[in-house]
């Protein structure tokens, strides 16, 4: 029997433009149910860590399946699971061979075998236990959809860099998915199980391209550290790729080439939204810069420094491993509509400090600060309003229309953001951690913690 379903949040932060986070946000966060995740073991830092829930960026996805909402979760417990978003019932988990850290992305064929139309590509780290200098890493994976068995692996091979996992989501462009893995490598590949090839025991997916997303001068600055962890941004024929070299990469899906690229330093992780004047939002972790971390403004249609309309900087702050900046991804309301607060054009992101600032993406304040490199003064964003959340965070704010959900290290807060783009606490949990992106829908919100759950709160 054929499934009838529709994605309503396919990848991360909901689509390629990475700005559609749900439709309606809860006015209250009033715990509905919660789904145990587990716990898993990872290699990290040079010894072995429990870790349980889900982290960074741990968003789940959204689908209406015959008439009923679903959702996809990953978990640091290897798994993903499928999982009524009534009742937080689990249908199925499928078990990976590592942490999973980032969110899946969803792909359909549109046709033919109904038992492989449906794909999930789920990256992971590298493999538990594995010589990550030796082995075949199989940190990109596609499972079915509809019953989580895996359809094919792909090994994310050894390059300069230190690290062979897979956080990023990809996006889907015809038949073709396009992601950056932590190797340094762009991979363009066709996630349809049907084109998979059988090498030894698995299956691989066809790959057509692979491209290096980093120079060989950079190692005298990162040296090792050339991990891509963001998800790329699709602007009509153009993936827009932030690469672990503090560099922003601009390549054609049709031709592979790099018609574009950026300096910017820093250590970047962000993924980047897409403004209602068609340009970018980074987030910039201090490190590798003499200059603060922050958020910057893109326009793609420029080149070189002329590129970034402003920057807004975050002061430097110690927090775990990080030293500043932003390690969440900003978001913006432009998806809602002119009748959102600033007409759209309201942008917020976190700092590791744990300052919340909202900000306006196309007026200035006047004033002007020195870049992440202290090279160039860069004019600064109107901010609408700044305000110290309990702890600091890594997570991503969701910004909903006019409500804006963040977790961190010691709670959730809601927030309700007014025409000026004023905050006002409307709701607040503490004493959980949240590193993972919420979603919201039809007025729940969802949400994974490092305690072990996903929660639904409405």
């Amino acid at each position: 029997m054929a499934q009838e379903v529709q994605p309503l949040i396919h990848t991360y932060l909901g689509d390629a433009q990475r700005n559609f986070y749900g439709n309606v946000a809860p006015e209250k966060l009033r715990e509905v149910w919660r789904c145990h995740l587990g716990t898993g073991k990872t290699f990290f830092k040079n010894s072995i860590n429990l870790m349980s829930g889900a982290g960074w960026t741990g968003q789940p996805l959204l689908f209406e399946e015959n008439g009923k909402l679903v959702l996809v979760q990953v978990s640091l417990d290897y798994h993903v699971r499928k999982i009524d978003a009534a009742s937080g019932q689990v249908i199925w988990k499928s078990k990976l061979g590592d942490a999973i850290k980032g969110t899946p992305t969803y792909f359909d064929r549109g046709g033919g075998d109904e038992a492989t139309r449906r794909v999930l590509i789920t990256g992971s780290r590298h493999g538990f236990g594995i010589d990550l200098r030796r082995d075949p890493a199989y940190s990109l994976r596609g499972i079915s959809f509809d019953d989580g068995r895996e359809f094919w692996r792909h090994d994310t091979v050894l390059t300069d860099s230190n690290s062979r996992d897979c956080d990023a989501s990809a996006f889907i462009s015809g038949q073709k998915a396009y992601i950056p893995l932590e190797n340094g490598k762009w991979l363009q590949f066709f996630p349809d199980p049907e084109r998979a090839k059988q090498m030894g025991a698995w299956m691989f997916p066809q790959v057509e391209k692979q491209m290096r997303l980093y120079e060989y001068s950079d190692l005298a600055t990162y040296g090792n550290e050339l991990s891509c962890e963001s998800s790329p941004t699709l602007i009509g024929g153009t993936a827009y790729i932030v690469a672990g070299c503090g560099r922003v990469y601009g390549k054609s899906i049709r031709s592979s080439l790099t018609s574009w690229k950026l300096d910017v330093g820093g250590d970047l992780e962000s993924s980047m939204p897409v403004t209602n004047d068609g340009c970018l939002l980074l987030g910039i972790e201090k490190q590798f810069i003499p200059g603060s971390g922050g958020v910057m403004k893109i326009n793609p249609r420029k080149r070189g420094k002329a590129a970034i309309s402003w920057f807004l900087p975050w002061a430097d702050h110690a927090f775990y491993e990080w030293q500043g900046g932003i390690v969440g991804s900003v978001t913006t309301n432009a998806r809602y509509g002119k009748d959102a607060p600033g007409g759209g054009n309201l942008g917020c992101a976190v700092g590791v400090d744990g300052v919340l600032r909202v900000f306006d993406c196309t007026r200035l304040s006047g004033k002007t600060h020195l870049g992440p490199r202290e090279d160039q003064s860069y004019p600064m964003p109107l901010v609408t309003c700044e305000l110290k959340l309990p702890d600091g965070c890594i997570s991503t704010p969701i910004f909903v229309k006019d409500k804006i959900l963040i977790g961190y290290d010691s709670g959730l807060d809601l927030y309700q953001v007014s025409n000026e783009g004023k905050l006002s606490l409307k709701s607040r949990i503490r004493g959980r951690m949240y590193d993972s992106t919420p979603i919201v829908w039809n007025g729940r919100a969802y949400i994974a913690s490092r305690d072990g759950c996903l929660y639904c709160y409405q």
